[in-house]
């Protein structure tokens, strides 16, 4: 599965402009075409540009959250969470092994959009001075942030209901569950519920063609990453390991 995530993030990122060539190609006009791939490409705005694709609410950081339910209910599956507990592991430490392994995940695809990042800069950025190429790296960051947190709702709702497929299901029945409560709730509300806190950290892309606003057209553009928006996030990543926490420590394995 982790191969299938690699294998499907990169064709995202990475088939991005052979779309626009393919686009560029059957319009008549490639050369508009590969001047929009350039700015979309182009430093430092590539950062939020692939950070977004990467992001973009479930479609593919829930191939990581599928591993973590996997993996956090074959503990309680095959009893192997009760033999490590026999054998001397303490509850925390049994958690804390599993937030290890989120960590890990989650730094294997920040590093893949970085190097992705890198690639696609370079070949198509007209400048690549160091203030350019790490320039609004900051969203790399929030892409950390946001995936950290989501992979730690999926190991809460793992030790929650420890069986897999019902997992599973719960899982995608939230998906569908909290977007309505965004539309139904009121506008204060919305913001701080929690897929919704994750997908606000990194909310759109941006060029410094879709900055250039006329008279019908003025929608802010995000040009950086909310210090509130982490917070909130970081806010969710506590009580996920908290509330898994207490799970594990009341629960009888």
């Amino acid at each position: 599965m982790i191969i299938f995530y690699t294998t499907l993030l990169a064709f995202m990122i990475f088939g991005i402009p052979g779309l626009i060539d393919y686009i560029a190609e059957k319009s008549g006009q490639p050369s508009k075409f590969r001047i929009f791939k350039a700015i979309v490409f182009n430093f430092p705005d590539i950062w939020q540009n692939i950070t977004f694709v990467a992001s973009t609410r479930y479609f593919i950081k829930v191939i990581l959250g599928i591993i973590v339910i996997i993996i956090i209910t074959n503990e309680f599956s095959f009893l192997t969470i009760r033999s490590n507990i026999i054998n001397g592991l303490n509850r925390r430490d049994f958690l804390f092994a599993k937030i290890e392994l989120i960590v890990l995940l989650t730094i294997f695809s920040t590093l893949i959009i970085f190097l992705s990042g890198l690639y696609l800069g370079f070949a198509h950025s007209t400048s690549k001075t160091i203030s350019d190429v790490f320039g609004k790296m900051i969203f790399i960051l929030g892409y950390f942030i946001e995936v950290f947190t989501f992979l730690l709702f999926c190991l809460l709702l793992g030790i929650l209901i420890k069986k897999t497929g019902i997992t599973f299901i719960v899982l995608f029945v939230y998906f569908i569950i909290e977007p309505i409560l965004d539309y139904k709730l009121n506008d204060s509300i919305t913001p701080y519920l929690p897929l919704k806190a994750m997908n606000h950290i990194i909310q759109t892309p941006n060029t410094s063609l879709i900055k250039i606003k006329s008279d019908g057209f003025n929608f802010d553009f995000q040009e950086a990453v909310s210090i509130a928006d982490v917070g909130i996030c970081l806010g969710y990543a506590a009580l996920f390991i908290f509330l898994s926490y207490v799970i594990l420590k009341k629960r009888d394995l």
